[in-house]
């Protein structure tokens, strides 16, 4: 499969026009877009981030996560889905990467292990609130008491409480702080999201009148406030719910942005002693339910709140890990002022987009001067242009991701059918054979070539510039001086008189005349003894020498299970995405080997190549080893095979890196190579491959 850069560059404008959200925002482009807007953000923490971005648009689904080290951010979530462009859609992700990178660098991980250790085990940490009122009093009280049982039920139930609670808190702490130390398209994305929050949330009365546990009705109504300072409440809903909103509001507004995350604690059991009543109530209802031989605690739990997790998992599911938070230098104090005017610039922005959802009426809160969150109804942000930029380049990665795969999908079913057309012999006749080729090649499987692949890379560069100068020469032509016979003399060479006077003009040469065909044993005794490691080494560094300096190669391997015959093809004269030498690290040893039918395989790939030599190097471990394929026929078999190919130009080199040399040896004549120190191998068969270099 030959295709022009031409026919390529336009069938990826084509893809561009076709490409999906989930093809775009779960690509490795965008979670290579995010990771390195992390990893700049952290690299002044001396912090390390990755982001995996994926689709899961599942009706329950998980928004965004981090343990600490790595983010995962669900590209499919009903937040982000619920916007109405593209960009924007963009916008809520990179927020939503704003939001769990705060949490890596601001959450104090231990000190939140700390506290629900401490909750769990039947104690507040790091205090009991104090100057309660009467009915508070009353609470903490019945609080103590039931510690006092030891009861499971009661530690759980409370436990969850003040995780959810805490987490809210925090949320809008770490939210702040990176608004403020990244005013850019972090700050832009986070606001996005958060006043996107409360048209998605179903209203008081809805929650009521579908049975959602007080607590849940309570705490999704804290959640609102804290995001944005709004509740969703179309139908003007005054009761008790509102009620305890309104008590729990100035201990939000004075932990919220304090640096010391004890004080966001002391606020949250303020708040568990507050809402007692409703907490109350669910430890009540988990015991009926286990009284009656309901399920598990969690499940029960997760039963009874199951609307407030969606609620919670929509500003980011809970975080976990270990380690402190970056401290702030001083005393931190939120800029409001710079988030109003981040408003409204985006209210902008989104007055020219279509399809957004009406808002519906809400309650405001307005706290005066007790340094409260103070609600603005306006959407969305600032530094729109720099993020079209990266979206249109992120979506050009995509269309070309997309458009590799497929052409290297299609070389795949290429491949397979040339296979199916060949004649390979009495000795193979009925085999199947697979061909199998990567059309996406893992982010591992990367990191492991680099990995590994410095030194090879190095020893590819010494042999380049051995043959480099000579390949130099016979492409640009020139004189050739010194001869004893020729058309031309060389006057200045007469009183040297040795003979040596005549010249002749070089022509130069165009291209290299050589197609080298690299194909490697995978049979499951070529993991003894590093032969596999050693095999591997040596297709990195022939790979590399070869494409170096325009050597048209392929590699391949081979094993067989049972009667089939599978080939593994890794670098290919054809290959789309350039990512070939990363293929490579895929090789392994498997199960048997039936050298011949993966001979033929390989040399009528070469015999598709112009180059006037064309050279085929096979390293194995010893002699074929496959179902009824051994033994004398199989050798027989093999030297048919190198004497056919041999007469249709093909030149054949078998290095064995076993105990087998002299059964090799047998085999392949004088094709047979010694390789006696494995870890020359590499060298020894990219010199072998320079001695053929013919231009």
């Amino acid at each position: 499969m030959r295709t022009s850069h031409l026919a390529l560059r336009k069938r990826i404008e084509n893809e561009k026009l076709k490409i999906t959200d989930e093809e775009l925002f779960a690509s490795r482009a965008f979670g290579a877009y995010l990771t390195d807007m992390a990893e700049a953000t952290a690299k002044r923490y001396k912090r390390k981030i990755k982001v995996l971005s994926y689709w899961d648009s599942s009706e329950h689904a998980e928004v965004a996560c981090t343990d600490n080290s790595c983010i995962r951010i669900n590209a499919g979530n009903f937040l982000t889905q619920s916007f109405p462009t593209r960009r924007l859609r963009a916008d809520s992700l990179v927020g939503l990467n704003g939001h769990e990178i705060g949490h890596v660098l601001f959450t104090d991980f231990a000190a939140l292990q700390m506290y629900m250790q401490t909750m769990l085990s039947g104690r507040m940490y790091p205090a009991e609130p104090t100057e309660l009122s009467t009915q508070e009093e009353l609470n903490l009280l019945e609080i103590k008491e039931a510690y006092a049982d030891e009861d499971e039920t009661v530690t759980k139930v409370i436990g969850m409480a003040a995780s959810n609670i805490s987490n809210i808190l925090e949320d809008v702490y770490i939210e702040a702080r990176m608004c403020d130390a990244f005013p850019g398209t972090f700050r832009t994305g986070i606001l996005l999201n958060n006043l996107r929050f409360p048209e998605l949330v179903p209203s008081v009365k809805k929650q009521i009148d579908r049975g959602d546990h007080e607590f849940s009705i309570v705490v999704n109504l804290m959640i609102q406030y804290c995001k944005c300072g709004d509740i969703n409440n179309l139908e003007n809903y005054k009761g008790e719910y509102l009620d305890a909103l309104y008590d729990c509001v100035p201990y939000i507004d004075d932990a919220v942005y304090d640096d010391d995350v004890r004080t966001r604690y002391m606020a949250t059991n303020r708040m568990i002693v507050r809402l007692w009543k409703y907490i109350k109530s669910m430890v009540e209802k988990v015991k009926e339910e286990k009284k009656n031989g309901g399920s598990s605690m969690d499940e029960l739990l997760d039963k009874l709140l199951s609307d407030l997790a969606d609620q919670i998992k929509s500003g980011g599911s809970d975080p976990s890990g270990s380690g402190k938070s970056v401290p702030f230098k001083g005393k931190f104090k939120h800029d409001r002022d710079a988030e109003e005017e981040v408003k409204d610039s985006i209210q902008k922005v989104l007055d020219c987009e279509t399809g957004r959802l009406a808002l519906e009426k809400t309650d405001s809160f307005d706290e005066g001067d007790s340094g409260g969150i103070t609600y603005n109804n306006d959407f969305a942000g600032s530094g729109y242009t720099s993020a079209e930029e990266d979206m249109n380049r992120i979506l050009n990665q995509a269309a070309e991701e997309k458009v590799e795969r497929l052409m290297e999908e299609e070389l795949t079913e290429e491949l397979q059918a040339e296979g199916n057309k060949i004649n390979f012999g009495n000795a193979h006749r009925g085999i199947p054979v697979t061909v199998n080729r990567m059309s996406v090649v893992e982010q591992s499987m990367m990191e492991s070539y680099k990995r590994v692949a410095p030194p090879l890379l190095l020893l590819s560069r010494r042999m380049q510039k051995q043959v480099a100068q000579v390949l130099k020469d016979k492409k640009e032509g020139g004189k050739q001086t010194g001869l004893l016979m020729g058309k031309r003399l060389n006057a200045r060479a007469l009183v040297q008189n040795n003979g040596r006077v005549f010249y002749n003009n070089r022509l130069p040469l165009d291209e290299i005349q050589l197609a080298v065909g690299l194909l490697v044993d995978e049979s499951g005794s070529m993991h003894s003894n590093d032969r596999i490691t050693v095999a591997r080494a040596a297709s990195i560094t022939i790979y590399d020498f070869c494409k170096k300096l325009g050597i048209p190669v392929i590699v391949y391997g081979h094993t067989s299970y049972a009667k089939d015959l599978n080939m593994f093809a890794y670098a290919e004269f054809d290959s789309v995405d350039r990512k070939d030498m990363f293929r490579v690290m895929d090789m392994s040893a498997r199960s048997g080997n039936r050298d011949g039918a993966a001979l033929r395989f390989v040399a009528e790939r070469l015999m598709t190549r112009n180059e006037a030599v064309k050279l085929l190097i096979l390293i194995s471990d010893g002699q074929p080893a496959s179902y009824d394929y051994y033994g004398t026929e199989a050798e027989a078999d093999l030297r048919g095979i190198k004497r056919e190919y041999t007469n249709k130009g093909i030149t054949l080199f078998a290095a064995a890196i076993g105990d087998d040399k002299p059964n090799i040896e047998r085999i392949y004549g004088d094709g047979f190579l010694d390789i006696t120190d494995l870890k020359k191998l590499p060298a020894n068969l990219t010199n072998l491959i320079a001695k053929h270099i013919k231009v």
